[in-house]
């Protein structure tokens, strides 16, 4: 069976190990019972066959490949708390079942960053048993690499980490030239580590090997891969690459993947964007509607269509309301962007102060956040003090160091700069250069921030 994860690393690819109780049963009816579980997981109707493996269980309760095949439908069904415990009780009953430690290692690591060491664990256990499975050492390569969190600063365990990764990748192609996916892997750590050239080459490796691809992990697979040198292009700011990169993606599996949407709103095509929004609302299994409708209500803002801006703008709130209540502040926020855009700026303020109160309900540690907003609705206004006071307000409420901080600091910088408080302008951009630097993520305003902040400097 194939499925695919999405980590900070962009989407990353596993391979499971298949069911393996077809043929070992002892008795007639048991077999019967795995032969109807086998055809319904081969269906895709896990919990029919979780139903009739149980039913072979009940006859032959030592069977460890009973509860192997029980963890990959949970697994299938993306529960990871139902399946390991099955994957431990194979392993219970047969502490050399390979199948089981790898599976429960792919178990693990859909559990994300706090899952990856156990997933480490098991996947090093499934190689010590067969020094030969590939598969093992690509997903290994995926769960060191997975430690590493995205917006991060480099420490050195992250850097520790990322050495194992590409000592298991290179193992890949030891064992298997042709293992096209231990490419992307590799470029995906490249990106990680901004090295957006050589992360280029391993994609372009992958990509050279579409049906290896494609047998190995399916539609899906490969769109993932594309989507990864989408987003790498993205970083060296090549938008146009980047969509042709995406959009090759939507081929294989027709998802409208967010990075897209970015750039086509990055090169200024908003009626793309819209189309992209527009197939979000069309999928039922899209679980975020609201977000799609204020996201075409920032198109048409930018189009300047704002009769239809503010009818996306009910929408999201009506459908926030009803779904997704504690996310209000995002349509407030939106809605608030968009009437800055028209110059609405008392209705921007109403809006933003509706934002704040969301924010301080359901999300105070974000609460931050708006200030921002507020302070560069102010510095629109060229109400400077007051500006200052929104900018401190949000780096005062700001538990972490982040990208938000990093925009207080710029504004905090103009705001002084326009009061003619050199030295104080000075400090705050020199302190958003930093944090952008440290924080920015190439493709998305990472370079233009600090090159307007360095110039403003050199205006002081």
């Amino acid at each position: 069976m194939k499925i695919t994860r999405r980590t900070a690393l962009g989407i990353t690819l596993i391979v499971l190990i298949g069911l393996t109780s077809w043929g070992l049963a002892g008795a007639l009816e048991e077999q019967q019972y795995i032969n109807q579980g086998k055809d319904e997981y081969n269906r895709g109707n896990y919990d029919a066959a979780i139903y009739l493996f149980n039913k072979a269980v009940e006859l032959n309760p030592d069977n460890e490949y009973l509860y192997n095949d029980l963890g990959l439908c949970y697994v299938a069904l993306d529960d990871s708390d139902l399946a390991i415990p099955e994957f431990s009780k194979a392993i219970e009953l047969n502490s050399d079942c390979v199948e089981a430690y790898y599976n429960r290692g792919l178990a693990y690591y859909g559990q994300g960053t706090s899952g990856a060491p156990d997933a480490i664990s098991d996947f090093t256990k499934a190689i010590e048993l067969d020094p030969g499975n590939v598969d093992a050492y690509y997903n290994r390569g995926l769960a060191y690499n997975k430690q590493v969190r995205g917006g991060e600063p480099f420490t050195p365990e992250h850097m520790e980490s990322y050495g194992k990764a590409r000592a298991d990748f290179d193992k890949v192609l030891e064992l298997d030239p042709e293992y096209a996916l231990a490419h992307a892997a590799i470029g995906a750590a490249l990106y990680r580590h901004d090295d957006y050239e050589n992360a280029t080459a391993e994609y372009d490796i992958a990509l050279n090997s579409p049906e290896w691809i494609l047998q190995k992990s399916g539609g899906i697979g490969l769109a993932g891969v594309y989507k990864s040198r989408g987003r790498n292009y993205k970083a060296l700011l090549d938008y146009n690459e980047s969509i042709e990169n995406y959009n090759m993606a939507m081929n294989y599996n027709p998802v409208p993947d967010g990075h897209n949407i970015g750039n086509y709103k990055i090169v200024g095509e908003w009626n793309k964007a819209i189309e992209l929004y527009d197939m979000r609302l069309a999928d039922p299994t899209y679980k975020w509607k609201y977000s799609a409708y204020y996201g075409k209500g920032d198109c048409y803002c930018q189009l300047g269509l704002n009769d239809e801006a503010m009818e996306m703008y009910d929408a999201a709130e009506a459908d926030c309301k009803e779904n997704r209540p504690a996310r209000l502040y995002s349509v407030y926020e939106a809605r608030g962007g968009c009437y800055c855009v028209c110059e609405e700026y008392e209705n921007a303020l109403d809006m933003y102060n509706k934002a704040a109160d969301e924010y301080a309900e359901n999300r105070p540690d974000r609460l931050y956040r708006i200030y921002v907003k507020v302070g560069d609705l102010q510095l629109e206004l060229e109400d400077y003090d007051e500006a200052i006071v929104s900018y401190n307000k949000a780096i005062e409420l700001s538990e972490t160091e982040n990208i938000y901080v990093a925009n207080a600091y710029k504004g905090l910088g103009i705001a002084h700069k326009e009061l003619g408080e050199n030295d104080k302008a000075k400090t705050a951009l020199e302190t958003a250069i930093s944090l952008y630097e440290e924080y920015g993520e190439a493709g998305h305003g990472k370079e233009e921030n600090i090159a307007e902040c360095q110039k403003l400097i050199d205006e002081l």
